[in-house]
């Protein structure tokens, strides 16, 4: 997933003495299922285990609800390969700690294999979401590496290849630039792709490695590729071509080509929901093209069984650190957003509630990113108008900016839903105060976005809506049109920063002014950036209906009805 543009991952490594918190708790409208099993062993506390462990009692479990994969040419013995396949599953699903204990495990049972303990120090490493490991992984980092090195001599030539490319990755110089060795690590990959064309596994890691390089930086605004970028998407095809059923593969391509070219990760994302169930990551992971294309049935139900699956398995294995704090979280930010876009609003609120609830309240300040989730219920009530349930929402306290500003914007719409102005216009200016606070532009609560550039777009929404409801129509028209602008210039992620596509609202005064082919053109640009959204499906065919367009305004309204068919609100403009 990407969440250099959903979370900011040093604060999640901060929030890891608060994780209780992120326990799950069965609160969102999910269908029903069976526990899935994960073997006999009962799970110990899923953690980083950088302390002594007790080699003498098993250290990991063997789940048995992560597919079929098994790396190539993997040369310990028989006992341990379980054990090491599924520790590089589990990096592939970006369980890193938990890929660390499967590793633990195989070393335990084959204290020779250099391959096992390549693994530890693989899983401890940086990756595209965990840009900085902290000391205590870097040493033990470290260490397991010495260990591989000193045994490589009894592995096959390949794994000793990957073994000492690791070495350019890590260093006991602990100041060492991490960007430097990252592009090391790279340069040594290059080599062992190039030597080794035909085995998935190296195309994969390879690709993993020129990631790492530029994390979230694919491509830039007009899709031209990044330096390392075309290399990484060809080394990420080769390996699909050579194992159709490659998780490790099909996850980063769905990263690699979601922002500018998500049709192109359509085939990984069908691919990739059932190789490994048990991993809700790569469950949820086909969600983030579904919802790009606008398959949002499909992105629904992709997070509801992800969540599924990481409510079972955080429950029995006690995970705690990055996995339970953002993955888990993210499935049910992603479920909320999905859900919006097809008019399923029980299912939305449900999601948004539980997202909020599952925010330590008193680490909001410290890691602002939190305000961003427990926002979610006011902008769920925004988009579905319930607005007796914002105007009765409590205020947080007053250092919780962005929650703050949150609650203004959605104060500021009800307000002006039932025809207050007055109001509306006092929330208005609480917006523009946020706005306006240098504090706001250096609050990234948002994602990659600060709260300035998220209150820009907020005060134009409320600015136009309210100037339309006072008459003053060419304002409504110009703020609403600013809105638009600053919306698109906010930086990429999913779920999308802001909630609500301003066209959407611009498109809805737009009719009410009587300018049908003004709002039949917006509300098709929205389309193009959204696609198969019902609201601009809906409005699509209310202008196209006010303009006498009847053949067209069919079409459009019979593709709002395939997309709203499991809706429980019905419509009557692109906003409530």
């Amino acid at each position: 997933m990407k969440f250099r543009q959903s979370i900011i991952v040093g604060a999640l490594l901060a929030l890891a003495l608060v994780l209780i918190n992120f326990l799950p708790e069965r609160t969102v409208t999910l269908p029903k299922r069976d526990m899935a099993s994960i073997g006999a062993i009962k799970c110990t506390v899923a953690k980083f285990l950088l302390e002594d462990v007790d080699h003498t009692r098993q250290i990991a479990p063997l789940f048995d609800n992560l597919g079929n994969y098994t790396f190539e040419g993997y040369s310990g013995n028989a006992e341990a390969k379980p054990f090491f396949d599924q520790g590089v599953r589990l990096t592939f699903a970006f369980n890193h700690a938990e890929a660390h204990r499967s590793f633990l495990e195989a070393s335990r049972l084959d204290a020779e294999s250099a391959m096992a303990f390549w693994g530890q120090a693989y899983a401890l490493g940086p990756n595209i979401n965990d840009q900085l490991p902290d000391q205590q992984r870097k040493e033990a980092a470290w260490e397991a590496l010495q260990q591989a090195l000193s045994l490589k001599g009894g592995a096959s030539e390949m794994e000793r290849d990957l073994i000492s490319a690791l070495e350019a990755r890590y260093s006991d110089d602990w100041e060492r630039d991490q960007e430097e060795l990252n592009a090391n690590y790279l340069l040594a990959m290059e080599a062992v792709r190039e030597k080794y064309p035909n085995n998935a596994d190296v195309q994969t890691l390879y690709a993993a490695a020129a990631m790492n390089t530029m994390p979230w930086n694919y491509w830039d605004l007009d899709g031209n590729p990044s330096p390392n970028t075309p290399a990484a998407k060809k080394a990420l095809e080769q390996a699909i071509s050579l194992n159709p059923e490659h998780p490790g593969a099909h996850h980063y391509y769905i990263h690699m080509v979601e922002l500018p070219y998500p049709d192109t990760g359509v085939p990984s994302a069908d691919a990739l929901g059932s190789l490994m169930p048990g991993a809700g990551h790569l469950v949820h992971m086909p969600s983030h093209i579904y919802i790009r294309v606008g398959r949002y049935q499909d992105a629904v139900a992709a997070n509801q069984q992800a969540i599924l699956a990481d409510e079972d398995y955080i429950s029995q294995c006690y995970s705690q650190g990055l996995y339970p704090l953002g993955y888990y979280p993210h499935n049910i930010h992603f479920l909320w957003s999905a859900s919006s876009m097809i008019g399923q609003s029980q299912i939305a609120i449900d999601a948004a509630k539980k997202t909020a609830e599952k925010v330590p309240k008193g680490e909001m300040v410290e890691l602002p990113f939190l305000q961003d989730f427990a926002a979610t219920p006011l902008l769920a009530y925004v988009r579905f108008g319930r607005w007796n349930d914002i105007l009765t929402y409590p205020a947080p306290d007053s250092e919780i900016v962005h929650l703050h500003l949150i609650r203004h914007y959605a104060r500021g719409l009800a307000f002006i839903r039932k025809n207050n102005a007055d109001e509306a216009r006092e929330e208005l200016e609480a917006i523009r105060v946020i706005l306006e606070d240098p504090g706001s532009a250096e609050l990234m609560a948002a994602s990659q976005n600060t709260t300035d550039k998220i209150a820009e777009v907020a005060y134009e929404v409320v600015a136009g809506e309210l100037a339309q409801l006072e008459g003053k129509h060419e304002m409504a028209r110009n703020h609403l049109t600013n809105a638009v602008a600053a919306e698109e210039a906010l930086t990429y992620t999913e779920p999308s920063a802001w909630h609500i596509p301003p066209r959407q609202n611009l498109g809805a005064i737009l009719m009410a002014q009587g300018d049908f082919e003004a709002a039949e053109k917006t509300y098709r640009a929205d389309l193009e950036r959204v696609r198969q959204n019902g609201w601009s499906l809906y409005g699509l065919y209310q202008s196209l209906k006010a303009q006498g367009k009847n053949g067209e305004a069919a079409a459009a309204l019979a593709a709002y009805e395939a997309i709203w068919k499991d809706a429980d609100v019905q419509l009557e403009n692109s906003v409530f």
